[in-house]
């Protein structure tokens, strides 16, 4: 009896030991006062060999990790990342392949390091070092993150398993141990066993393939270039494929998906190789391996959305699947959503941040040139004009708050470092590449980002200040800038500074007059800003163009007062930033403003397409910071009943939707804004009627949506339509869906019967749960059309469930229709994503995705009860954004109180006139 006891009591001390040093930390050995690994050995190579079995249905899987170590400080530790692997063994060998002595190894949990304490010093020039560790992990997991599972069931009805991976940020570190920094690049050598029918894929082309026994085979694959652990990648699958081989380089192009959607992948394979030809040239420099593989990951496994993993690049289905008869809107998608992963092939992936910090000069480049490089390689779908409607409308929604962060911004934990991956770093970044394009001229900012990647690339590392060198040299070499001038200045009071400058014109005859002042659409803090940029001013008038892109003249900070001379012709009106190239606002005068709009109502066309949005975006802003001056406000919109293009309408209905946001609890304001839409929207309704058309472009396709969705409530032959289209879903599924049908569902659901609506859900409902639907898109429309049926939804599917599905285009749709055009109660859809995640553990997809569902729900709460709801939520499940929340609360309550009285005052004068 006493011996029992003395090996259990010895067990349970070892335990408890053990978790004595996990809960301290490192109890040896030098303290860690950052997240930063200390970098004392630096990796110069990595072998990492995997054994699977993911083809009968086993999610764990052994490893073994040798990496090649060089001593850069002397030190008598080895400190790398790892998480969830459990090690079996470890050992380390000097240059010679003599074990070198390792007393132990432990984990800091908070900070996820394993440090191995040698049992001597290592110097520094002392030879290469070998870290060899066996471990065990499994792809069981529910945060698709690391190396996890996915699934698909095959013709028989019968679940097939395949292993990917998805490891950006910080989560390699996840799926084997390694030194997980952005900054750390290294080549690989990586050998995966999987079952032999099934393929394994990696980054670097298949090298060989050996036959082992008991079902299995082992790959073998080329050695990588170097790269950062972020960006390694595998897949094991026995999904099917499309490529072609392109010559002069040669290079692979395939796409890889499951057997039953095989017929989808040709549009992607042709536009993966128009845009990495037109790259290439563009940027002066070949892809570095000789193949890449998009692979198609089913929607509810893939939260990341696409990832640009260097050779195996991986997206969800629903980005780049295409069918012929989905026309031009979804070639759009598949173009944009590649040209951005293969940007990423030489941002972010040849040249690799330095750190987290500089993220923007991987995410900013490949938002720009998903847009421009694919308006280059398929001219046909006029990309850069949706640059303005996109990314541009979304930074400066993103950027005119008091908590916005600079593009530049250090933080080094795991929760900050994913919160990084914001607007700021896409879509303001994109904006000020984008005017940058400009003010230097394209030809000189080409020669520039050549310069970049030339005089980088070897070393593979950057930060911002690389980029700023790069664009100075082909600047003075193309005598753009003035002597004095320096792109170090320019840019980083771009890079180095939160927000988005409001510039303030006043004229006085042919002379006019610039200030500049930060522009925040909540209440200015007490003290006052002291941001200041350098700003490219650009204008145009009918007899005088030649600054409509490029700069007339630089305004600098620090500088109270700017004058510049412009001569006009009589009755011509001077238009600033026309074509949206420069990333700011600007307010005009009072006489100036009426002067625009009077010529605006008489004759649009005098302006180019973004100009016209350009000052519909801001004049409607400054209202609404303002809180007034609304007749001047109804007046510019009341010139769209003649628009009747795409950018203009975009930005108009970007605009109106946040008033019908805000305005979704007072039923006079809603009423009256709906009225006033109504009257905006019916003639572009009228000219585009209701009737889908594929041959359409997007552009038409996107303004019927816009009017179905604006005016159909208007129109008794809209509504019959929309009524039919409601009773034929009920009646059963079709197999396509365009976004005129989805409009369509959404106004119909709203005007029929209780028992009509009854029926379309339960159609709904019943085609979601039949499996021979294999239709991705279908499935997709379907979906989107569930919260058109508002409450009655939730007898297919929580609102939580439901909204943490979506991706976050689509969320934000969703949103809309179920609160602002279904009219849920807020209070209802907070109290399903509570629900929700209370069954969660802290790792799942849902609670990784809290931050940005409860962010979004925050832009529509304006009542006190709503918003201690969404607080109480936010403590619970996300505080670390507690103090955005309150912002955007604050903001919500401060428009109502300036703008709800101003805002009905002048629509019931301008609908009673």
């Amino acid at each position: 009896m006493k011996k029992l006891c003395d090996l259990t009591c010895g067990v349970l001390l070892l335990a408890a030991l053990v978790a004595v040093v996990q809960a301290r930390g490192i109890v040896s050995g030098r303290a860690f006062d950052s997240f930063r690994l200390p970098n004392t050995t630096v990796p110069t190579h990595y072998t990492l060999r995997l054994d699977t079995d993911v083809h009968r249905g086993v999610f764990e899987y052994t490893g073994n990790v040798q990496i090649r170590i060089n001593v850069v400080e002397a030190t008598d530790q080895i400190v790398l990342h790892s998480l969830r692997n459990e090690i079996s063994n470890l050992q380390l060998r000097n240059s010679a392949g003599l074990k070198v002595a390792v007393k132990n190894h432990e984990l800091d949990e908070e900070r996820e390091f394993l440090v191995v304490n040698v049992a001597t010093t290592l110097q520094p020039n002392s030879g290469t070092y070998t870290l060899e560790i066996d471990f065990t992990n499994t792809i069981d997991r529910n945060d698709q993150a690391g190396f996890y599972k996915s699934s698909y069931e095959d013709d028989e009805g019968v679940t097939r398993y395949l292993g990917l991976t998805q490891f950006e940020s910080v989560d390699a570190r996840t799926s084997f141990p390694c030194y997980d920094e952005p900054g750390i690049k290294t080549t690989f050598d990586i050998f995966i066993v999987c079952g032999i029918e099934y393929h394994a894929r990696s980054n670097a082309p298949l090298r060989g393939i050996q036959l082992l026994e008991g079902g299995k085979k082992l790959s073998t694959f080329a050695t990588t270039p170097r790269m950062q652990t972020y960006l390694v990648a595998w897949l094991v699958s026995d999904f099917v494929y499309e490529r072609e081989v392109l010559t002069q380089p040669q290079l692979a192009i395939a796409t890889w998906a499951k057997p039953s959607s095989a017929h989808l992948l040709s549009y992607s394979v042709d536009a993966s190789k128009r845009f990495m030809r037109a790259m290439e040239e563009y940027f002066g420099q070949l892809y570095s391996m000789s193949k890449i593989d998009n692979v198609a990951i089913k929607d509810s496994d893939y939260s990341a959305g696409a990832m640009e993993n260097w050779g195996l690049v991986t997206y969800r289905e629903s980005a780049i699947f295409y069918e012929p008869e989905q026309g031009e809107q979804r070639q759009i998608g598949v173009v944009t959503i590649v040209g951005h992963e293969f940007t990423h092939q030489f941002f972010g992936n040849l040249l690799a941040p330095k750190w987290w910090s500089y993220l923007w000069l991987n995410e900013g480049f490949a938002r720009l040139y998903q847009y421009y490089l694919g308006d280059i390689s398929h001219p046909e779908l006029n990309l850069r004009q949706r640059f303005i409607t996109g990314p541009l409308q979304t930074a400066l929604r993103a950027d005119d708050s008091l908590s916005v962060r600079p593009m530049t911004y250090y933080i080094d934990t795991r929760q900050g470092i994913s919160r990084l991956f914001d607007s700021i770093a896409y879509d303001k970044s994109a904006c000020v590449l984008r005017m940058m394009n400009y003010a230097l001229g394209e030809r000189t900012f080409q020669k520039g980002l050549r310069y970049y990647i030339q005089q980088n690339k070897d070393r593979g590392v950057v930060e911002e200040s690389n980029l700023f060198d790069s664009l100075e040299q082909a600047a003075k070499e193309d005598a753009v800038l003035p002597i004095s001038f320096s792109m170090h200045d320019i840019f980083g009071s771009w890079s180095n500074q939160p927000g988005v400058p409001l510039v303030k014109i006043r004229r006085d005859g042919d002379e006019y007059f610039f200030t500049q002042e930060r522009y925040v659409a909540s209440d200015p803090p007490a003290e006052p800003f002291t941001n200041s940029w350098w700003i490219p001013i650009s204008f145009s008038t009918p007899s005088n163009t030649e600054f409509e892109k490029q700069p007339a003249f630089w305004m600098p900070p620090n500088v109270t007062e700017v004058a510049y001379e412009i001569e006009t012709a009589e009755g011509e009106v001077v238009s600033f930033n026309p074509q949206s190239t420069g990333y700011y606002r600007i307010e005009y005068d009072e006489a100036m403003l009426r002067e625009l709009i009077e010529m605006m109502n008489k004759d649009h066309t005098t302006f180019e397409a973004p100009a016209r949005a350009r000052l519909l975006d801001d004049t409607l802003n400054i209202a609404h910071a303002r809180g007034g001056n609304y007749e001047v406000v109804l007046e510019l919109l009341n010139y769209l009943q003649k628009e009747t293009e795409y950018v203009p309408w975009m930005v108009a209905y970007d605009n109106l939707r946040k008033m019908q946001t805000l305005l979704r609890s007072n039923e006079k304001a809603s009423r009256l804004l709906q009225t006033f839409v109504e009257k905006l929207a019916s003639p572009m309704l009228e000219r585009y009627g209701v009737d889908h058309r594929v041959e359409d472009s997007a552009s038409v396709q996107e303004l019927r949506t816009i009017a179905i969705e604006l005016a159909c409530g208007a129109s008794q032959s809209c509504n019959t339509a929309a009524q039919s289209t409601v009773n034929a879903v009920a009646r059963g599924v079709q197999r396509h869906y365009s976004t005129t049908d989805g409009a369509l569902l959404c106004s119909g659901v709203q005007q029929v019967s209780v028992d009509q609506r009854k029926a379309f859900v339960e159609q709904i409902s019943h085609a979601l749960g039949d499996k021979n639907l294999n239709d991705i898109f279908t499935k997709q429309n379907l979906e989107q059309s569930l919260s058109c049926a508002g409450r009655d939804m939730t007898k297919v599917e929580s609102y939580a469930k439901y909204l943490f599905a979506l991706g976050d285009t689509d969320r934000s749709k969703a949103l809309h229709r179920l609160l602002v055009e279904s009219k849920v109660p807020l209070a209802d859809v907070v109290e399903s994503l509570q629900s929700e995640l209370s069954l969660r553990h802290s790792n799942s997809v849902y609670r990784t995705n809290a931050p940005k569902v409860l962010l979004e729900v925050a832009r529509y709460v304006t009542e006190h009860s709503e918003m201690q709801l969404l607080n109480t939520a936010t403590a619970t499940y996300a505080p670390w954004i507690a103090p955005e929340i309150e912002q955007q609360l604050k903001a919500n309550r401060r428009w109502l109180d300036q703008n709800v009285e101003p805002l009905v005052d002048a629509l019931t004068r301008f609908l009673n006139a």
